[in-house]
């Protein structure tokens, strides 16, 4: 790879990983290796180590950190509920979740093309990134940085729900022949956090506005408000 556009892809990893887990990065070779997946040229022709091994780490430093969080969070919490929940925090389908939030595709140095990145790719390289951040800066800043993406993403709420309030929306707009429409009323910032606010129209009629860190999750906001409105759910 020449050496500008290699320069210009470190910078962004920095910024990447600045933005996102609230630490400067001092051993870049490590994040380097995260966002390298086995099918890239450096794997297949040069012989670099792929991002699987962090991955395995990562894995394991993840479990820790929700199985932590949870133990401080219920001190009366039942064993088998936590356990539910920690499985939900950490899924395949939690991580992929976050790492489409985050566009940590964008960064992946993989030879699947861009369009057709896999969604446990984000996943895996989710894993792999906190690895690589516990082996650079420890425990402590893995903690804390992983749990504020949790809290920006409202991951717990998000994957704790049992009903998908949009969905329940369009089902109930379909059997009545009623058009569910989102728009996005605005994007703002609040507390340095970038925000969407969206409007659920039933018929054309404004049921719900709600806010959110990304479109995805203020569109399920705004439609429980419009459950509620309709149904009485909360």
């Amino acid at each position: 790879m020449p050496f500008g556009i290699r320069s210009t892809r470190e910078a962004r990893i920095k910024r990447f990983i600045r933005r996102h887990f609230g630490v400067r990065p001092a051993r870049l070779v490590y994040y380097l290796e995260a966002f390298r997946h086995s099918s890239s040229l450096g794997c297949q022709k040069e012989g670099l180590p792929s991002n699987e091994r962090l991955e395995f780490l990562g894995d394991s430093v993840l479990d820790m950190i929700v199985v932590e969080m949870l133990f401080r969070q219920f001190p009366n919490g039942d064993e088998g509920e936590m356990t539910q929940m920690k499985a939900r925090l950490v899924s395949r389908e939690a991580l992929n979740l976050l790492g489409e939030e985050i566009g940590i595709e964008h960064l992946l140095d993989a030879q699947t093309g861009k369009a057709s990145v896999h969604a446990s790719l984000r996943g895996n390289a989710m894993e792999a990134v906190v690895g690589a951040v516990f082996l650079d800066r420890g425990f402590r800043r893995t903690r804390r940085g992983v749990l504020k993406l949790f809290k920006r993403f409202d991951m717990k709420n998000r994957l704790q729900a049992t009903v998908d309030f949009k969905s329940k929306l369009h089902e109930w707009g379909q059997k009545r022949k009623r058009k569910v429409q989102f728009n996005v009323v605005r994007e703002f910032k609040r507390d340095g956090e970038h925000l969407y606010e969206m409007q659920v129209l039933v018929g054309g009629k404004v049921m719900g506005t709600s806010d959110g860190p990304s479109k995805k999750s203020a569109e399920q906001s705004a439609a429980r408000v419009a459950c509620r409105h309709i149904f009485g759910d909360d």
